[in-house]
């Protein structure tokens, strides 16, 4: 599985174009965090990916899917349901009790760009407390979910509720992404 993680990587890195990155010590220890949490040996119910913008919180993301497609396909049987979505589908006039409940029920829930939420007023604060509520269902039915977001746990306690955020302490693998991914591909063109 840790193997299969880390080819799933270098398979979205490459269908984006970019063949010549070489990937980052960061992305060992989420493969091996990732595979153990797929396999569900243990009680984690979360994976959550934080860094600043441009780190490969995404691609990252879009590889956990990727991986999860492919042991769809490969075992048919298993019938997972695996929803990807980011957090601005949570957000007026995306947000509806459908899309919340099909979050809620979805056996995989990829939720990319926790904290970057648009609204103002009212609108920003359903859609966090919308996020919040999602993420407490979800714990609740211990359904496997990653998270990806540019806050740290402390951050989220504070926008989305210390429920959420002792959710995330107890039961979610927690990995900060330091790399400049995005300054690493440039670098790579530009030696080209």
């Amino acid at each position: 599985m840790y193997d299969c993680a880390k080819k799933s990587i270098r398979e979205i890195v490459f269908d984006r174009g970019y063949d010549n990155i070489s990937l980052a010590e960061e992305d060992e220890q989420f493969s091996a965090l990732l595979a153990r949490f797929l396999v569900q040996d243990d009680y984690h119910t979360g994976f959550l990916i934080w860094g600043k913008s441009g780190c490969g919180k995404t691609t990252r993301l879009k590889a956990a899917e990727l991986l999860l497609e492919f042991t769809k396909a490969f075992d048919p049987e298993l019938e997972l349901s695996v929803k990807f979505t980011s957090a601005y589908d949570m957000v007026f006039p995306y947000a509806s009790i459908e899309t919340f409940d099909k979050l809620c029920m979805a056996d995989f829930l990829i939720l990319d760009d926790l904290g970057n939420e648009r609204g103002i007023g009212e609108n920003l604060q359903l859609a966090q407390s919308l996020i919040g509520e999602l993420l407490i269902k979800r714990y609740d039915a211990k359904r496997p979910t990653i998270v990806a977001s540019i806050f740290d746990i402390h951050n989220i306690g504070d926008i989305y509720g210390l429920k959420v955020a002792d959710i995330i302490r107890e039961s979610y693998y927690v990995t900060e992404l330091s790399t400049d991914f995005r300054r690493e591909i440039i670098n790579t063109f530009s030696e080209l």
